[in-house]
């Protein structure tokens, strides 16, 4: 079994949560992000981190206009999702959706 990655995903609206013991039908996301931080005892001489790409899997709750929400663990008997992250649009490279394939 391999883990295969898609062409860019479209943006989506919001996603309601799946009706009890129903499964989602969520796309399986990698988000790639410029890390965005802040440190109190960073010296302004010091580099920024501006190439730091970080990478996130999950399922893609919502796409737009302002945030990218991503959930790594979807509930049972439709209580929702759980670790969800919530990613600023204005600080995301790509969005590639994952398919497994045998």
């Amino acid at each position: 079994m391999a883990l295969r990655i898609e062409q860019t995903v479209a943006p989506l609206t919001a996603v309601e949560e799946p009706a009890s013991g129903a499964l989602p039908d969520l796309p399986l996301v990698l988000v790639v992000w410029r890390d965005a931080f802040f440190d109190f005892d960073r010296r302004p001489d010091e580099e920024a981190r501006s190439d730091y790409l970080v990478h996130t899997v999950g399922f893609l709750l919502a796409n737009g206009p302002t945030f990218v929400s991503l959930a790594q663990e979807v509930l049972p008997d439709g209580d929702g999702f759980r670790a969800v992250t919530h990613i600023p649009l204005a600080i995301v490279e790509r969005i590639d959706a994952l398919t497994i394939s045998p």
